[in-house]
């Protein structure tokens, strides 16, 4: 199991956005679709040993984490960002009666929301996977030998805060793709390309 997370740090957490314009309306959850499509699309197929955490941190209200379990997600994910958009739009509205902090819904089959935050999912995460922290200065990915079920936080385009790096110290190894910042969905794509083409014990 390939797991990934990712801390939008303005992505806002109502439904109150346009699919007309979701760069200038939504927080940025544009590039949250993107990274969707490139951590499970295929040519001609989809990858169903992805899971994707989504943390939306942005107003209105507190945190919410978005699960898209490949296993088992039955909707249709599509290369174009404004179907996906529709799909976190509706796990928002779905959201919007959850209270207790550890209490998942299930949206759609596959498809969760909860209240979960950066640190909540990163401890979940552990119990099952080796953490990995995607960073400019982190060891050459084609250096680190990957076993079993691997786990990767990142940050979006405003990467993460001194606070999560501080909590991911220790628990997390940091590694690379390059030396340059790239974008989010363009490092998760090279993450996958690179896992396909090494076998996992």
């Amino acid at each position: 199991m390939r797991t990934f997370i990712i801390k939008a740090n303005k992505a806002k957490t109502t439904a109150d956005f346009k699919l007309s314009d979701l760069p200038g309306t939504s927080g940025r959850i544009d590039v949250l679709c993107r990274f969707l499509n490139s951590a499970f699309l295929l040519s001609h197929g989809f990858r169903k040993n992805v899971r994707v955490w989504l943390l939306l941190y942005g107003p209105p209200n507190p945190p919410k984490a978005i699960r898209f379990e490949g296993q088992k997600l039955k909707v249709r994910l599509n290369p174009d960002e404004r179907s996906t958009a529709k799909l976190i739009m509706k796990a928002l509205k779905s959201g919007e009666t959850l209270k207790e902090p550890g209490r998942e819904l299930e949206v759609y089959p596959g498809l969760y929301i909860s209240n979960r935050t950066f640190e909540d999912v990163v401890r979940l995460t552990l119990k099952s996977s080796r953490l990995y922290y995607l960073h400019e200065r982190g060891t050459p990915i084609e250096r680190v030998s990957f076993r079993g079920n691997v786990a990767f936080v990142l940050g979006d385009h405003e990467g993460l805060s001194r606070e999560d790096e501080a909590f991911l110290e220790g628990i997390a190894e940091k590694v690379s793709v390059g030396k340059k910042s790239y974008l989010a969905s363009h490092v998760v794509a090279y993450v996958n390309i690179f896992l396909d083409s090494i076998p996992l014990p």
